[in-house]
């Protein structure tokens, strides 16, 4: 694979377990672009997103295929592990289009929709939601973004009744070069989900990055504030201590 090709894929793949975002981020402004068709296959200890945990805290895998048409579109479909309580391991599917721009040399923006399916979970109908975001980026050491849903819902919350609602991310992402691949990574984000019944709260992590070929590995903290939405399942009020875990993930790019 050219090594253009693996720079282009991996901001993407990398960011499908982001601890924070998911697909608002994943670009740099220092790529190369070009059309066709690529993927990438992951392993990781966790599924983590937006500093939630889909899988219950246990193992997860990624897929991910995209199609790129040069500098300006990405098509892309995406499917990772999702472990509910008292259902069967399965997954979430995620839908996206985005429109990109290479600002000048060092600046690139992008605005994008998806969309999230859960098909083999029983709250199907209540956890299928669309999303727009959007994000600006500066030599892929940085990049804030934003994503907003008019129809999240908080369907495994203690919330009576449930209610579909606005819910809003705001992301900073920043990365440090070391030497070579290696690279220094952190990130904070605060998430609104007050008016789609779930308590407002913050996430962070903080870990390292490296690339082998077409492989990218990951180590990281992550933290998530005792304001997290909770489920029914996991007992007691709002207000749990502030969690924080290890994520450790392998993603190849091809």
């Amino acid at each position: 694979m050219a090594a253009g090709k693996r720079r282009r894929t991996r901001g993407v793949a990398a960011t499908m377990w982001a601890i924070l975002a998911g697909p608002t981020l994943g670009f740099s402004a220092s790529q190369a672009w070009a059309d066709g068709w690529s993927g990438s296959l992951g392993l990781a200890s966790n599924n983590l997103y937006r500093g939630r945990s889909l899988t219950l805290d246990r193992p997860a895998w990624l897929a991910d295929l995209r199609y790129e048409i040069g500098n300006e579109w990405v098509f892309g479909l995406g499917a990772s592990a999702e472990r509910p309580e008292y259902e069967a391991p399965a997954a979430q599917i995620v839908l996206r289009i985005d429109r990109r721009w290479q600002l000048d040399e060092n600046w690139a923006a992008k605005v994008g929709y998806a969309r999230y399916e859960e098909p083999w979970n029983e709250w199907r109908s209540e956890l299928r939601y669309d999303e727009v975001n959007a994000a600006i980026g500066y030599r892929g050491r940085w990049a804030l973004s934003l994503a907003m849903s008019s129809n999240r819902s908080a369907v495994y919350a203690y919330t009576i009744p449930q209610r579909k609602g606005f819910a809003a991310w705001a992301e900073l992402s920043l990365r440090q070069p070391i030497a070579g691949r290696l690279a220094v990574d952190a990130g904070f984000g605060y998430a609104y989900l007050a008016r789609s019944g779930d308590a407002n709260y913050r996430y962070g992590s903080v870990g390292l990055s490296y690339g082998i070929g077409d492989v990218d590995l990951a180590f990281a903290r992550v933290w998530t504030d005792g304001a997290a939405p909770y489920y029914w399942w996991e007992g007691g009020d709002h207000g749990r201590p502030a969690h924080s875990r290890w994520l450790a993930s392998a993603i190849w790019n091809f």
